[in-house]
């Protein structure tokens, strides 16, 4: 016990000598300005000590704060955290981890598969696919939610049986019009997703009651409607793939534990935080991961989603009846009498 107390007071020393002799004053304050933000809202701070201690070691020289931000992609590696990052003078700084995916197919499809599409798939089944967006200032959430719903109802009859979203190039942005666009899809009367904090605490939820959508009690609603709104049963296949990130996570998410769901295709990329902003100064800002997502179990996600049945490869968006993921599902919603 007294070793321990004696490396904590050492720690503590070091870090209180380093802080003495800092040669520009802003600089250490940059840093204890950063820190107290991580040190309060990131979802993961077991490295906080640490990091604290060799930012001040790295910077104890430096003439100008201009000189610290590069320091801020080892720190949020440290925090495992490479869905944030700091802003600063126009430039971002974060965690570049590579993606493990190696499905260039997909990859290539991102640059240019970038609207909502739909298609009726053996005269059974309705076919949806969902890319990513960068509405994320909030600006589109209705032409967002409307496109989607348009696109449903362009397709959507009675013999419609069964649906497949597909999410394998949803690389994120704003879950929120996405969400708004498939509410009869996710369910009724039913609290399907949310957040937890690092103490496991809820910080948001996602709900839809009486038909409406409500994230955190805030009621969002859509100006289209369905043609034919009674979703909440039907058969539905959600594809992924490692491109499947953040708002295309959260998305699935949503989905998981609906009753007549299965999820095909390939691990996503591991971005299920919520990422909040907080201003340093008026030339910084640092985005945390502030919370986890959890579905409508209260599972929590601090890893990517495994698909129930996993299928690499074999994507084709010019053939969908060739898809390997699509012939999965087609093969799936056979168990289902239509």
């Amino acid at each position: 016990m007294k070793k321990i107390i004696l490396l904590l007071y050492l720690i503590h020393f070091s870090i209180v000598m380093q802080a003495q002799n800092f040669q520009n004053a802003n600089v250490k304050k940059f840093i204890d300005k950063s820190i107290n933000i991580i040190e309060n809202n990131a979802v993961n701070v077991e490295n906080i000590t640490s990091i604290k201690e060799r930012l001040y070691k790295k910077s104890v020289d430096f003439k100008s704060v201009d000189e610290i931000a590069p320091l801020f992609k080892e720190v949020f590696k440290d925090l495992n955290d490479y869905h944030g990052n700091l802003k600063y003078n126009g430039k971002t700084y974060g965690w570049d981890k590579l993606t493990e995916s190696t499905n260039t197919y997909l990859k290539n499809k991102i640059k240019n598969e970038t609207k909502v599409k739909s298609v009726i798939i053996n005269k059974q089944i309705g076919y949806i696919r969902i890319s990513g967006n960068d509405d994320f200032a909030f600006k589109k959430v209705d032409s967002i939610a409307n496109d989607i719903v348009s696109n449903i109802n362009s397709i959507d009859s009675k013999k419609i049986k069964a649906w497949i979203i597909d999410l394998r190039i949803n690389t994120g942005g704003n879950m929120y019009p996405i969400l708004l666009g498939l509410k009869e899809f996710i369910g009724n009367n039913v609290i399907f997703g949310g957040f937890v904090n690092s103490k496991n605490e809820i910080t948001g939820n996602w709900e839809i009651k009486n038909n409406k959508l409500l994230i955190d009690k805030n009621l969002l609603e859509r100006k289209s409607e369905l043609i034919f709104p009674s979703k909440n049963t039907i058969p539905i296949a959600i594809l992924t793939s490692g491109y499947t990130a953040s708002a295309g996570e959260m998305t699935a998410i949503s989905f998981i534990g609906r009753d007549n769901t299965f999820f095909i295709g390939e691990p996503t990329a591991n971005y299920t935080t919520a990422v909040q902003g907080f201003e340093i100064n008026k030339f910084a800002a640092i985005n945390l991961s502030t919370d986890y997502v959890i579905d409508r179990n209260k599972k929590v996600y601090k890893q990517n989603i495994i698909p129930d049945y996993e299928v690499k490869d074999g994507d084709n968006f010019e053939n969908l009846n060739k898809d390997s993921k699509i012939k999965e599902a087609l093969k799936l919603f056979k168990q289902f009498s239509y």
